[in-house]
């Protein structure tokens, strides 16, 4: 059961002793649909820094996304992901802050390994659960950078990866479909063709789409995000 206590925080605060090192950093402009409306609806900043995590070298990399007052009257959102890997992405620990709309709670992953069994210990507010895995376990973020790191030179359309990643208090399928080119017109003023990445997971008995990336073809830099939350859909156009 996930609690429903408020949680606003900065998940940085929970982190003691981390030395970044170099980043990259992007920013966006942020549009929210809920039904039939339509707005611009705040910003949003993606970036990964190489750094020192409890003694590991690691890759942090956190999206924070956040609605001004004018979309805070149709639909609240306050979302922080911070996630840490080792250099060759493996996860070490993950955590959300989540306040969508009237839902506010704190979601963390701790990532461990045992005898050659990827585990991880999962909490979503009140709820624990652990959960192992023959194979790496993702988080959104991680999933994100697994996806920016895919040679796409010779694939076709319809080309899928499927991963175990993190979702709340359990572990579900995801699944990346490529879907080809698009050219995308980003709020830099920019046009870039870009790879259209979809992504769904499967969870409830039922398959959706959580988010759809378009990176750019060269160095997939992620030009715009459409993201679910709840009962609305963000889109995140890259700014800077």
């Amino acid at each position: 059961m996930i609690s429903g206590r408020i949680v606003k925080l900065s998940v940085l605060s929970l982190f003691i002793g981390i030395i970044p090192a170099q980043a990259q950093d992007f920013s966006y402009n942020l549009y929210l649909n809920v039904g039939f409306v339509n707005i611009s609806a705040g910003k949003a900043r993606l970036n990964d820094t190489d750094v020192v995590y409890d003694g590991r070298d690691a890759v942090r990399t956190q999206l924070a996304m956040k609605t001004n007052s004018v979309a805070d009257r149709v639909f609240e959102l306050r979302d922080t992901m911070v996630s840490y890997n080792t250099p060759d992405g493996e996860g070490i620990f993950y955590s959300k802050t989540v306040n969508e709309g009237k839902k506010h709670v704190l979601e963390t992953a701790r990532f461990t390994k045992d005898s050659g069994h990827f585990i991880v210990n999962l909490t979503a507010g009140s709820s624990r659960s652990t959960e192992w895995r023959d194979e790496r376990i993702f988080d959104m973020l991680s999933m994100l950078r697994f996806t920016r790191d895919i040679d796409m030179t010779d694939k076709e359309p319809g080309y899928t990866e499927t991963l175990p990643m993190v979702n709340g208090d359990m572990v579900v399928q995801q699944y990346i479909i490529y879907q080809g080119m698009e050219k995308i017109k980003a709020d830099d003023g920019k046009k870039y063709d870009c790879l259209k990445i979809s992504v769904r997971d499967y969870k409830y008995g039922e398959e959706r789409e959580t988010l759809k990336a378009y990176l750019t073809a060269d160095v997939h830099v992620p030009v715009q995000l459409n993201i679910i939350v709840g009962v609305a859909s963000i889109k995140a156009l890259l700014t800077d």
